[in-house]
């Protein structure tokens, strides 16, 4: 994907925004981020590098000129935050070639926030690439679709039956004691299932929304997804809140088995 980016670069051929459409965890934010350093690298030879100033400021999100919005948690996009883009939209700048703004799950946006993006990509600035996501793409405004060009992303299956257990485990299984710890002894192994719940507890939000159901990832788990969608959006919520501060106690190296098994509480909740 990314070479088809570099592609357009050499070519001076980049538009000014790309919608990324594609289901969760295929690759979508990280794309961007990547072609955010693809035209800000500061290297001679193959970009984007990944060694200059630029693409470590950029992979480690202190670039001054590279801005994320939207996260992990569902939470929606605020007219105050695209007001913050328009405003940096407008200055020079500070050190890179090309500001670069990245507005993830865009189909959360409130309708004010997606009017105030509308105005931003029909008139967009000397220097800048917007770059959007959604997994939904019939959730968001179809003239902010129509003002860009749409990359399809397809979710790669890999690792099925190692990701066919995580959710056995956790979702169908109470007593997974034996299973915690030994998740627990692999940081990578944590991350991979922690990555696999948000993914799954997403889906159900979208299904308990009325999302189509070819808009799912795990389009397998009916049935558990049918399950959790009995429940309220807030306690759906507050089990994302859970798996998203578990993997931040794991990005510090800092010991997870509490957050776990309380994780496992509130998938188990009454």
């Amino acid at each position: 994907m990314l070479q088809r980016f570099s592609r357009l670069t050499a070519n001076h051929r980049l538009a000014h925004a790309y919608l990324l459409v594609g289901p969760q965890d295929s690759g979508k934010t990280q794309t961007a981020l990547s072609v955010a350093q693809l035209v800000n690298c500061e290297s001679e030879k193959s970009k984007p590098c990944g060694e200059c100033a630029a693409c470590r400021k950029i992979a480690s999100g202190n670039h001054p000129d590279v801005h994320v919005i939207g996260n992990d948690e569902m939470d929606s996009i605020k007219i105050e935050d695209i007001r913050f883009l328009l405003g940096r939209a407008q200055l020079m700048a500070y050190e890179g070639k090309t500001k670069v703004f990245i507005i993830r799950n865009i189909e959360l946006m409130t309708p004010e926030a997606a009017n105030a993006l509308l105005k931003t990509l029909e008139e967009p600035a000397a220097n800048t690439l917007m770059i959007l996501t959604t997994s939904v793409p019939e959730d968001s405004l179809e003239t902010i679709r129509s003002r860009c060009h749409v990359v399809k992303f397809f979710l790669k299956e890999e690792n099925i039956p190692n990701n066919r257990k995580v959710l056995d485990e956790m979702l169908l299984n109470r007593n997974n004691d034996s299973f915690l710890k030994e998740l627990s002894a692999d940081p990578k192994e944590i991350t991979q299932a922690l990555k696999l719940l948000l993914s799954f507890f997403r889906d159900v939000i979208l299904f308990k929304s009325g999302v189509s159901k070819a808009a799912l990832v795990h389009q397998d788990n009916l049935k558990e997804m049918e399950r959790f969608a009995t429940r309220g959006f807030e306690e759906l919520t507050l089990i994302i809140r859970q798996i998203v501060q578990t993997k931040e106690l794991v990005d510090e190296n800092l010991n997870v088995k509490m957050s776990l098994s309380l994780l496992r509480e509130h998938i188990w909740a009454n």
